[in-house]
This record gives structure tokens, C-alpha cells and sequence, in this order.
């Protein structure tokens, strides 16, 4: 995690705007140098699931080394990620970061895997939800309920499919935020074999007036979790009235989500799971 310092000190001012335009200059000019070629960090796939009746458009990122290395060199662990016509990019550039520090590698190398949307609110909610303002509507509590068609994608389609297409090492992480993460959450408690580690941001744990959640909790207890890693990653969801300890006594329905997840994290982190976890 990098920390900003700000000086108001007038000489580190000066410096500080020379180095920007200089660096802005070194920009503009790289890009007018490349201007005629192609920076890429994906190509499109696509697979038909019989599952769920559609063809489903992946977005793929494969590592520089295979480039080098060919597919027949190698294997990589493949990161699947759930609202990927959103988050693709982003997290492209975070792992090619993390996984080329200079010697000081934070992760392997990975395929990515993005799994675009063709209608969110079936596919990431996994059971029906009547009508629970202001969090779901009309539209969205008719189509909602199912999240274990599509988890069935993912292990009987989706899957197989990269692991016979791409070069794949068998380990597996899935991440999701928001209704990504509730299906994240579902998939760990429901398939929880399917995944190797889980990543879940800000998971909608209040989904079925929060049904869903006591569901979870209730489930986790009895599975068998040495081998499986979780990492519950909570940001702004608060207004800036509040803070962790005011926002758990509330009772305003907009601070129902992130009181749903600290009930979730209050869980996990009590040590009621043989669960590899993490929380911030």
C-alpha cells in the first residue's frame, strides 16, 4: 500500500510541478511514438452454456511470460472475475503489477479470467428475494434466485472449457464485489471445492433480509475449510458521519449493507471456521 505525503513546503512545490510537466512531457511524447501501435491485455473468447441457455463473452489476460515461454513451458493459476466487462482492466493492471515488482513478486503470474454480464441480477443473486427497499426492486426480485445456474456454469462449462483451451495450473480464485461478492459467497459455501481462495469486496450479505447470510453462517460451521483461503475487503460504505462503532447501532435501512457485513466478519473472524482468513 503506497501512502501519500503532502508538504507545503513552497521549494518542494516548485520541484514537485517541474517533475510533473517534465513527466507529462516524456508522456505526450511516448504517446505520439506509439500512436500506430497496439497496447493489448486481452483478447475475447466466448463459450455457449447449455446451462444457462446463451452464449457467455469472456474477457481473457494471459501473462507476459507466456509470450515467451509458449503454452507448453507452463502452467498458471487462473483468477475468475465476476463483473468482468467492469473490473477487467483494473485488475489486469493490479496483478501485472503485483506479480513484476522487481525481484520482490507479491504474486505469481495469472490467467484472467472476466466474466462479463448478460443479466446481473439472476445470474449473481442466489435465491429469490421479494421486494426489500431501497436495496432491490420490482424488475430485480422477479429475475433474482439464480446464482446456482450459474455456479453451475462455472464448474460444469466454464471451466472445463479454460482448462482445456488455456495453460492452466489447478488453483483457482474467484472474486466478486457487491453482488459479486455475495456470489462469492455463495460459491464458497455451497461448491466450496470449486475455488482454491475466494475474494470477496463489499458482498450484498443483506440479500433475502439477510436470510442468505444467517444461511452462510449456519453452513460454514459444518464444512471442512483447512485448504480454503478468504479475504472479506470492506470501502466506502459509509457516510463520513459515521465510523465502525456508530454504524453497528444503527438502524437506518441505507447502513443495512455494511452492518451485514461486520455480522459477517464478526463470524469468520471469532474463529468459528478452520477457514484461511483475512479482513480489512
Amino acid at each position: 500500500m503506497y501512502k501519500s505525503m503532502i508538504t507545503t513546503d513552497f521549494a518542494t512545490v516548485k520541484i514537485k510541478k517541474k517533475l510533473f510537466f517534465g513527466v507529462l512531457i516524456l508522456i505526450t511524447s511516448f504517446g505520439f511514438a506509439q500512436k500506430n501501435n497496439k497496447i493489448e491485455i486481452g483478447t475475447v473468447d466466448s463459450v455457449f452454456s447449455k446451462v444457462l441457455n446463451e452464449n457467455r463473452k469472456l474477457l481473457i489476460h494471459l501473462p507476459k511470460s507466456t509470450r515467451l515461454t509458449g503454452f507448453s513451458k507452463q502452467k498458471y493459476p487462473v483468477l475468475y472475475l465476476l463483473d468482468g466487462d467492469v473490473h477487467f482492466s483494473s485488475v489486469v493492471g493490479m496483478m501485472e503489477q503485483l506479480s513484476e515488482m522487481n525481484g520482490n513478486t507479491l504474486c505469481p503470474e495469472m490467467i484472467i479470467v472476466g466474466i462479463p454480464n448478460t443479466n446481473r441480477g439472476r445470474d449473481l443473486t442466489p435465491t429469490h428475494s421479494d421486494i426489500d427497499p431501497p436495496f432491490v426492486t420490482k424488475d430485480l426480485s422477479e429475475q433474482s434466485g439464480g446464482g446456482e445456474k450459474f455456479a453451475a456454469f462455472l464448474e460444469k462449462e466454464l471451466i472445463p472449457f479454460i482448462d482445456s483451451k488455456y495453460p492452466t495450473a489447478p488453483y483457482r480464485t474467484l472474486i466478486g464485489h457487491s453482488f459479486g461478492g455475495l456470489t462469492v459467497m455463495n460459491i464458497l459455501t455451497n461448491h466450496t471445492a470449486l475455488f482454491n481462495s475466494y475474494i470477496a469486496i463489499d458482498p450484498s450479505m443483506w440479500w433475502d433480509r439477510q436470510n442468505f447470510l444467517k444461511e452462510t453462517e449456519a453452513k460454514l460451521r459444518t464444512k471442512d475449510l483447512v485448504n480454503t483461503s478468504l479475504f472479506l475487503g470492506v470501502a466506502n460504505t459509509m457516510d463520513e458521519n459515521m465510523n465502525l462503532v456508530k454504524v453497528r447501532n444503527d438502524t437506518n435501512v441505507m447502513t443495512k449493507h455494511i452492518r451485514s457485513i461486520l455480522d459477517l466478519n464478526d463470524f469468520l473472524g471469532d474463529k468459528k471456521t478452520h477457514l484461511n482468513y483475512q479482513y480489512k
